[in-house]
């Protein structure tokens, strides 16, 4: 049974020893975030670069102008490895990070529409008219990369000999099926597991562990204004829950581990067992 399986239901030693070790373990904290910080360097970051549109809005295109790696890091390396092997970096990845711009905002989304206007004659870039009674392009993907705008509306494969095509496809190709597993797929996931490895990375310095401690423990920054609701912060969530079923004193430390007597009943906590009361008081 892990020692921390305990999360609805438990007696009432639980919570002391559980919440000893976690404060006890607060001492790690900075040396934890200097790892992260110096992991994320080393991993290195990927940026890609849109064009804009010629629309007033000037919104990002789909269309990739340039793409920027971090020089001497992971994802460097591996980018020069796959680029040798004759990967293009443009097919593996839109590499989005929250301070860059993107196309629809960074956000693949269906189509809302109106049935009326959805059918009213178009203009096409060409020249030409669209009559406006092809297929409805509600719940639609706004990408380049859905099909179903692009040739026409949704294909039924029953609409020509698939089954020919794929059997075609794969005899292009089974020959050099371990090749591109090995020079390119492989390549293609190590390079996103890194990017996904910096933005965990990221996530755990930046939100959780200052949600947990910022301002408090030397090493994590204080939280922006308003981000985070300082009730939350560990200590004072561990705190708050001491008061409420232990017994504390006016200042609000406790007194006593015993059950608070204001309280009877929770339906969350118990008395502890004989069973359970060597193994809570060494914290386990």
């Amino acid at each position: 049974m892990s020692s921390f399986d305990k999360m609805v239901t438990w007696p009432i030693g639980y919570y002391r020893s559980t919440t000893s070790w976690l404060l006890r373990n607060r001492k790690e904290i900075g040396a934890r975030i200097s790892t992260i910080r110096a992991e994320i360097e080393r991993i290195g970051i990927v940026s890609v670069g849109y064009e804009a549109s010629t629309s007033e809005d000037g919104e990002k295109t789909e269309t990739r102008s340039s793409i920027s790696v971090t020089s001497d890091s992971n994802v460097g390396r591996l980018m020069q490895a796959y680029v040798a092997n004759g990967g293009n970096p443009f097919d593996i990845s839109p590499f989005m990070y929250p301070q860059d711009s993107f196309p629809h905002g960074g956000v693949v989304f269906p189509q809302s529409v109106d049935d009326h206007e959805d059918h009213l004659p178009v203009m096409i870039e060409d020249g030409t008219v669209d009559s406006g009674y092809g297929a409805s392009q509600g719940g639609w993907l706004k990408t380049d990369r859905y099909y179903a705008p692009r040739q026409g509306g949704k294909m039924d494969q029953g609409a020509y000999d698939s089954d020919t095509i794929v059997t075609g496809m794969h005899q292009v190709r089974k020959w050099a099926n371990q090749e591109i597993k090995e020079r390119l797929q492989d390549m293609e996931w190590r390079i996103m597991k890194q990017c996904d490895l910096r933005e965990q990375l990221t996530h755990e310095a930046d939100d959780i562990l200052i949600e947990a401690f910022g301002g408090v423990l030397s090493g994590v920054d204080e939280p922006d204004d308003g981000r985070f609701d300082s009730n939350l912060l560990v200590q004072n969530v561990i705190q708050e829950m001491y008061q409420l079923i232990y017994q504390t004193g006016e200042s609000g430390l406790v007194s006593s581990f015993a059950p608070n007597p204001l309280v009877p009943l929770y339906g969350f906590t118990f008395k502890n067992v004989e069973s359970e009361m060597n193994r809570f008081e060494m914290g386990c």
